[in-house]
């Protein structure tokens, strides 16, 4: 990932990424990703409060290990993105929201939204309770393999199925050394690499 700021509200920048999988039947693919985000508040206030908004143009050229259901053994897509994201902290914890959707240009029907939430509670110092939960509607899964997958597969989780939505949830608890607001020095672009989701 590599980013430019131009100013305290604006940023500019690109994602290029390589990705592999036996079990999502991609042999290869390389997606470069320019992209484009705005944050309500200023940079500056970061490590209390961001609300930024990223739009994201997606090329991908991909190579499958067998053929897919939709009869494809490569392709070159493009695709959109824009995804929301809310973190809020105060000396009691923080919140932290986002919503994301996508779509391939060549089909609109091909897409996902996911929303993700999370609050950590502030029990002594560092330590929180934290509790989070994610949830996802799934309809682009372009690299599904052709053909009905073994119980052997199935069963040791060998190869992809198709599913229309995913879920998780989780309580835990954790510790955080350093300042009790954010230990992130630049927010942009999620703070650290590519966050977003595979495309496929």
């Amino acid at each position: 990932m590599v980013v430019k700021s131009l100013g305290e509200h604006w940023s500019i920048g690109a994602y290029l990424s390589v990705y592999a999988s036996t079990y999502s039947n991609i042999k290869f693919s390389l997606s470069p990703a320019p992209a484009i985000e705005y944050d309500l508040f200023p940079y500056s206030q970061s490590t209390r409060r961001f609300l930024s908004f990223i739009y994201r143009l997606n090329f991908q050229t991909v190579k499958y290990y067998e053929k897919t259901i939709y009869d494809k053994t490569s392709e070159n897509l493009w695709s959109q993105t824009l995804s929301v994201t809310l973190d809020l902290k105060e000396k009691w914890g923080s919140i932290s929201t986002s919503l994301e959707g996508s779509n391939y240009f060549h089909n609109f029907q091909r897409n996902h939204l996911s929303l993700y939430g999370s609050i950590s509670l502030r029990l002594w110092k560092g330590l929180t309770f934290d509790v989070s939960g994610y949830y996802s509607m799934i309809h682009d899964q372009l690299s599904l393999q052709k053909g009905q997958a073994s119980l052997e597969e199935v069963l040791l989780r060998r190869t992809m199925l198709e599913t229309d939505y995913q879920y998780y949830m989780s309580i835990g608890l954790s510790y955080t050394f350093g300042s009790i607001f954010s230990n992130v020095v630049n927010p942009r672009f999620g703070g650290s690499g590519y966050s977003g989701r595979m495309f496929y």
